[in-house]
């Protein structure tokens, strides 16, 4: 700010109006060190005699130094410093410009892209430990043979399948609430429903255990497992929606996210932090076909089981 009239200080609050700047007050030789060590995206310099120019009604010149290495960042500043300067003057003369946008908003409040994307992480989290810590708990039982024995018991094979599901939950259910602290009481992600975040979490972890126990019992190998669940929870993960409604994307991207739960968990706890629609379906459809995915996991893996052992 190398001029601090009035009308230097409401462009300033006219770029505080964009949301796209997170704005700080700096010298230019600070600025000028943070920028070139990367800690800010841009540093915009307010001419000495930014008020007078425009009180004569003549040109101004706002320098703007930008480190363009990140694409998106460049760009949201690029867009946003027209509109700065187009809100400056529909505020300061609103008689030159006659033509203003009017925005209305879907929801109640603005979500930043941490806060949107700590939700869908917490979902790859529940969706790696689950299947790799039942997956390999039930692989473990094959390599170590120690499955003959379960399978020689008077125990249903469905009663099998679910005690181990039960021991897997136990583990990840802490391992979720200990996620969920930091998400909420460090990070501040604030949930909207307290009670959703509660029960969409637990049904993704049956899910995820069910998911695992299935190929445990498969594969009936952890290297094997190991890897699958590598291979698979990443590229599901980024097909589902993590950065934003899967609406967005191509067709066929949406066709393919649909198949598989981890869409529908993360469409779920989005609602159920941020109340987001991210779908047509409704909150209700969402966790009942989530739900319908739990008991097609639960019973492919009892299958599987019996499967192995009229084959053994």
């Amino acid at each position: 700010m190398q001029d601090y009239g009035p009308y230097a200080q409401k462009f300033y609050q006219s770029m505080g109006t964009t949301h796209s700047f997170h704005l700080q007050q700096l010298s230019a030789s600070e600025a000028s060190n943070l920028l070139h060590a990367g800690r800010i995206v841009a540093v915009v310099t307010i001419p000495p005699d930014f008020d007078q120019r425009i009180q004569q009604n003549q040109p101004v010149k706002v320098k703007v130094q930008i480190n363009n290495l990140n694409t998106d960042f460049t760009n949201d500043i690029r867009r946003a410093l027209p509109l700065s300067i187009t809100s400056f003057y529909a505020n300061a003369f609103p008689d030159v410009v006659r033509v203003v946008p009017q925005e209305h908003d879907v929801y109640p409040q603005d979500t930043s892209y941490i806060p949107y994307l700590t939700v869908s992480i917490l979902i790859v989290g529940m969706l790696f430990g689950g299947v790799m810590h039942a997956g390999t708990a039930m692989a473990c039982e094959w390599e170590k043979d120690t499955m003959k024995e379960l399978l020689l018991s008077p125990a249903h094979r469905w009663a099998i399948v679910v005690g181990k599901m039960l021991g897997a939950f136990v583990v990840n259910l802490v391992s979720t609430g200990i996620v969920l602290l930091v998400l909420i009481f460090i990070i501040g992600v604030r949930p909207v429903h307290w009670g959703e975040v509660i029960g969409f979490s637990i049904l993704d972890i049956i899910i995820f255990i069910a998911w695992g126990t299935f190929l445990g019992t498969v594969l009936k190998q952890r290297k094997e497992v190991v890897v699958l669940a590598l291979g698979i929870s990443f590229p599901l993960f980024f097909l589902s929606g993590p950065f934003g409604p899967i609406s967005f994307n191509i067709p066929l991207i949406q066709v393919i996210a649909k198949i598989f739960p981890v869409y529908y968990a993360i469409v779920l706890q989005q609602h159920a932090f941020h109340n987001f629609d991210l779908n047509t379906y409704g909150t209700s459809l969402n966790a009942l076909i989530l739900s319908g995915y739990t008991l097609l996991l639960i019973l492919l893996a009892a299958l599987a089981l019996r499967h192995r052992t009229i084959a053994h």
